[in-house]
């Protein structure tokens, strides 16, 4: 058990680093309700009482484990994990980790003890959610997000004799169908689109190949009409119907500058100019929070990313249209780069993928164009070795009739 001081917002705060009843690491900031500046001894004395009374607890850890620790229920250590992480997990992520525990809930159930969970549980459990739930890799990955890094922080606390997760075999990665839209496709699709409230951004999903959240965070300070250029650096999303703006994008390369091209220029300020209409119509009753948003609806708020999958769904069945999902216009903007040519190392930077193997592990089969290439290729080397082998072949066969030539005319001047 340790603890220092830290100062946070001009306040002297205790950090204290101990062990809970479960034998778990644990930190805890106390406040002192000291100011920095001259008050550092009181500070002092403040942290030295608090570690006093955490003293009692480690001297019995010390010396006998708590009795609780081999009764522990191995969900209920599954939820702490996941509570103890929440802080540092931002409100998706911790979304998708309580999904996947209640998943646990329904298989474990409430008698199955951490102590007891071996290799096999874990590969069992695996196995259900692809057979029963119908799961893919990538969903089952979800969960060992969780459940790995948890068993090992158990191994670590001595709350069980050894890591069952150690030796599970890597989960493989599925590579899923992928829909997408060809130009011919997408020109119909706009034809549609743009009479509707979400036009625009079907069209900047199609033309940037946008992630939803990026698109829909797209804010007008961060649109450069002067230099042409677009900056993704913010991010909407939803969580159980909840709207959150995050500047924490996927990835650092997430962060992005893409240029503006001149038709969603043009469309971009013709939205300006709409919202300053909206502005006015609406006078005091148009919500000035999100100011400095581009999809925003009539009065002013932000357009719920969900309503546009969903509307989005709608116009497709509605007017007969291959189905795809609003993500796929990022695959149908990627598609159209692959067949025009464009390196993969570019489209890489164009999607703000953090490596190139993501790109072409996903792109890589539709890049037809670099097959054609090499095919061109190998079949001008070949045919410039046919073409060589038949001159040879033309002169030998040349050499062969004027030596002949040669040898009867010889035999004629002997007969004379």
């Amino acid at each position: 058990m340790t603890g220092r001081l830290k100062v946070k917002n001009g306040l002297f705060y205790a950090v204290v680093n101990y062990k809970d009843e479960f034998g778990r690491y644990k930190q805890k900031w106390i406040p002192t309700g000291l100011s920095e500046r001259g008050n550092k001894k009181e500070a002092q004395l403040f942290l030295q009482k608090e570690l006093e009374t955490y003293k009692p607890i480690e001297s019995i850890q010390k010396n006998e484990k708590p009795k609780t620790s081999n009764d522990i229920i191995f969900v209920d250590y599954i939820k702490s994990y996941i509570d103890a992480k929440k802080e540092e997990l931002s409100p998706p992520a911790y979304h998708s980790y309580i999904s996947c525990h209640k998943i646990m809930k329904l298989y474990f159930g409430k008698k199955q003890k951490l102590k007891d969970i071996t290799y096999q549980h874990i590969l069992s459990y695996y196995d259900y959610l692809k057979k029963e739930r119908g799961n893919k890799n990538i969903t089952v990955k979800h969960h060992a997000i969780i459940l790995s890094p948890a068993l090992r922080q158990a191994y670590r606390d001595d709350l069980i004799s050894k890591n069952p997760y150690e030796f599970m075999p890597k989960i493989k990665k599925e590579k899923s169908k992928m829909s997408y839209y060809n130009k011919k496709e997408l020109d119909e699709l706009f034809k549609i689109t743009d009479k509707t409230a979400i036009g625009l951004i079907v069209r900047m999903a199609a033309y940037y190949g946008l992630r939803r959240s990026e698109l829909m965070g797209i804010k007008w300070s961060a649109i450069d009409f002067e230099n042409k250029i677009i900056s993704i650096s913010h991010k909407i999303l939803t969580v159980e119907g909840r709207v959150y703006l995050s500047d924490t994008l996927k990835t650092a390369s997430s962060h992005r500058k893409l240029p503006l091209l001149p038709e969603t220029e043009k469309l971009l300020i013709e939205r300006k100019e709409e919202i300053e209409d909206n502005k006015l119509m609406y006078g005091r009753s148009y919500n000035k929070k999100y100011l400095d948003y581009v999809f925003v609806d009539d009065i002013g708020d932000i357009i719920n990313p969900d309503y546009v999958s969903n509307k989005f769904r709608e116009l497709l069945r509605a007017n007969g249209l291959k189905h795809i999902r609003f993500h796929d216009l990022r695959h149908s903007c990627a598609s159209l780069l692959v067949a025009s040519g464009v390196p993969m190392k570019n489209i890489q930077e164009w999607l703000g993928h953090s490596n190139f193997s993501t790109t072409a592990d996903i792109y890589s089969h539709l890049d037809f164009s670099a097959k054609i290439e090499s095919a061109n290729i190998i079949s001008s080397m070949l045919s410039e070795k046919d073409e060589k082998q038949m001159i040879d072949d033309e002169i030998k066969e040349l050499e062969r009739l004027l030596a002949e030539k040669r040898k009867k005319r010889m035999q004629d001047e002997s007969e004379m």
